[in-house]
């Protein structure tokens, strides 16, 4: 499943997340991976609840062309120690950035989906081999990184940021993980 809903938020409030992205981003490690982030202001959190899901993570990313320019084809399957259900990117960034957005692929293994039942061992294989190597992968589609869209998905789907190096200006979305409510 992969929905897309434009004009997301009233204009007020994604004005206000524009200017929210103004301040500087801080650098954050996880696994050996670095990204720049901020935290999603607490008045959105009530904004980004879907019914049946609970809320997992939420924060802001930025990506430009010196950092952040790794393919990283990867599946959300498991956040903060919470396997997951659904993740959220909402595009942030205007005509400043060059064209971007999120693109979904096939594995030559797995095909479309991360399966459930997929072992730690082939994860790790996954996340550590296959994700930077264009040969493993056939991209299925993209979709375009609109200001104030928000692109719902499945989270076993293998997908990454588009393109991986952004070419001009920095790259902002809001991502959101969720797993579903007990």
């Amino acid at each position: 499943m992969i929905f897309i809903q434009d004009d997301y938020f009233e204009s007020e409030t994604f004005k206000m997340i524009q200017e929210y992205c103004e301040q500087e981003f801080r650098i954050v490690t996880a696994g050996e991976k670095d990204f720049s982030i901020l935290d999603t202001p607490n008045e959105l959190i009530p904004l980004l609840q879907v019914e049946g899901y609970d809320l997992i993570l939420t924060f802001i990313r930025s990506a430009h062309k010196e950092f952040d320019t790794d393919l990283r084809i990867h599946a959300d399957s498991i956040i903060n120690g919470h396997k997951t259900a659904l993740a959220k990117v909402f595009y942030i960034s205007g005509d400043e950035v060059s064209k971007n957005g999120t693109a979904f692929y096939k594995h030559n293994h797995y095909g479309k989906t991360l399966p459930k039942d997929v072992s730690d061992e082939d994860f790790d294989r996954l996340i550590n081999e296959d994700s930077n190597d264009h040969k493993q992968w056939v991209k299925q589609d993209i979709v375009v990184g609109i200001p104030n869209r928000m692109l719902t998905y499945d989270s076993n789907y293998f997908h990454s940021k588009f393109p991986s190096k952004i070419e001009r200006g920095v790259r902002k979305v809001l991502v959101c993980f969720y797993k579903k409510a007990e």
